[in-house]
């Protein structure tokens, strides 16, 4: 997969930008397997190794723990309660575990004021997410913010962002994701929605190859969708 493709996207019947938070607008993957390298061997005396990262880049907790340890070190343990202890760590102290995406807000800044619809969708918790989005101070940026609780199936299915697109009261063809999982650049594809991937150091080959755009940060990402609403606000004046 050519991980470098960039193609621009038109404005034409494109109204709302809807938002993965992470991996989009923070990064937590590198923070979290350390958080959790560092439990398991001060808990369980289990090394994890550092190849064991890219069982964890982008995957579901479930599929990496089955994964990342042995049957044996999965009856030892709780794998579901670490997992929930890291979230409330991560909830309580975001300056430690997480960290900001460059350029995030000044990206929704600029899709407002050029007249678009910005969307929020994430399968974390609501209280995570709210916790996160004051931090990044973007909470008002949103038309509409959907988390766990709003939906009844994960991603690839499309119910976060065909729910998205029915809370802006706008077709699903006219909305464009940024995503950077596999299962979330899926889950934009399947309810029918543009989709621009963002590739990471750790994204395996294959992941963002529904994509219709891959770029490598968010700064790549304006010239890219709102140049054709720049061109357009020109010719108008």
């Amino acid at each position: 997969m050519n991980l470098s493709i960039r193609r621009e996207i038109s404005r034409d019947n494109l109204k709302a930008v809807l938002f993965d938070l992470d991996g989009v607008l923070i990064e937590t993957e590198h923070e979290t397997f350390q958080f959790y390298q560092k439990y398991l061997k001060e808990h369980y005396g289990i090394i994890l190794p550092d190849s064991a990262f890219q069982l964890k880049a982008g995957r579901k907790s479930a599929d990496f723990w089955q994964d990342a340890l042995t049957a044996e070190q999965r009856s030892v343990v709780d794998t579901e309660k670490l997992t929930t202890f890291k979230r409330k760590q991560f909830n309580a102290h975001p300056d430690t575990y997480i960290k900001k995406a460059f350029g995030g807000k000044e990206l929704i800044q600029a899709l407002r004021m050029r007249g678009w619809q910005t969307g929020l969708t994430t399968q974390n918790e609501e209280q995570m997410m709210r916790t996160v989005l004051a931090w990044l101070d973007i909470e008002s940026l949103f038309d509409v913010m959907l988390s766990l609780k709003d939906i009844t199936k994960k991603k690839p299915d499309p119910e976060i962002y065909l729910k998205a697109a029915q809370c802006l009261a706008v077709a699903p063809s006219a909305c464009i994701v940024i995503e950077d999982s596999k299962d979330g650049v899926a889950s934009a594809k399947n309810a029918g929605m543009r989709c621009i991937g963002i590739a990471h150091p750790y994204t395996s080959l294959g992941d963002l190859d529904r994509a219709d755009t891959v770029v490598h940060a968010l700064a790549e990402i304006a010239p890219i969708i709102a140049i054709h609403a720049d061109k357009k606000m020109q010719t108008n004046r």
